[in-house]
């Protein structure tokens, strides 16, 4: 995956050296700028777009939330802030996380993990494919051609990956990280265990989606983004 583009906005010193910080020892992030106020940090924008924001809210002249209902909706941001007061609006501006300061490196991993699914997701799922409509399966000593339009999801099972069908079930040796790079975009991980084909969802619950009367979970880290996914679809 490409490495994550990102700037920081924020009117303290301190908070923006320790941001700074803590995105340099992280190899999938790249610091492209930092300023101290949210007039400043549009301008940027505007000439120079990045995949992600580190936004303070409280900021004189323009502050992170006045900032987020200028920008593009799909400009994602992670919201940095001393106060709680504004974690519900966050959900309005489908913030990808909402740090409450001071910020630790654990509580930041934390957050820059859901920004690494959501762009490792979004980029599959944008991406052109081969117009490829099948895969070879090593299944019992055969090679089993299986048409992606029937394949219900894929089942990690230990070192083994269950294939399910709309005809019958195919068991094969594979990492699902190796698997989930091959597959075309309409293929979605949802959980460690989980890769689901969005063709073939029945229902989507709270914490999980339905395939075939099957209730496959939605892993916490895989949420955001897999709702990202559907949002262009939901009506």
């Amino acid at each position: 995956m490409k490495k994550i583009s990102c700037i920081i906005i924020d009117d303290e010193p301190n908070a923006i050296k320790l941001l700074e910080s803590h995105i340099l020892k992280v190899p999938s992030l790249e610091l492209k700028y930092k300023c101290y106020n949210g007039v400043e940090g549009l301008a940027y924008i505007k000439s120079n777009p990045v995949d992600l924001i580190f936004l303070d809210i409280n900021m004189p002249l323009l502050n992170g939330i006045e900032l987020t209902r200028i920008l593009s909706a799909k400009q994602k941001v992670i919201f940095t802030t001393a106060y709680s007061d504004y974690a519900v609006d966050s959900y309005d501006y489908d913030a990808l996380d909402y740090v409450l300061k001071p910020i630790t490196f654990e509580r930041f991993m934390k957050a820059v993990a859901k920004a690494e699914n959501y762009f490792h997701i979004q980029g599959k799922y944008q991406k052109k494919t081969d117009e490829e409509t099948y895969m070879f399966v090593k299944a019992e000593r055969q090679l089993v051609k299986v048409n992606y339009s029937e394949i219900l999801f894929f089942e990690a099972q230990k070192e083994y990956i269950n294939i399910h069908t709309t005809k019958e079930k195919y068991l094969f040796y594979k990492r699902m990280k190796d698997l989930e790079e091959q597959l075309p975009d309409n293929f979605i991980r949802v959980h460690h265990s989980f890769i689901i084909n969005l063709d073939c969802i029945n229902r989507i619950d709270v914490n999980s989606v339905i395939i075939n009367n099957k209730e496959i979970p939605i892993g916490a880290s895989y949420k955001d983004a897999f709702h990202e996914i559907i949002k262009p679809r939901t009506f």
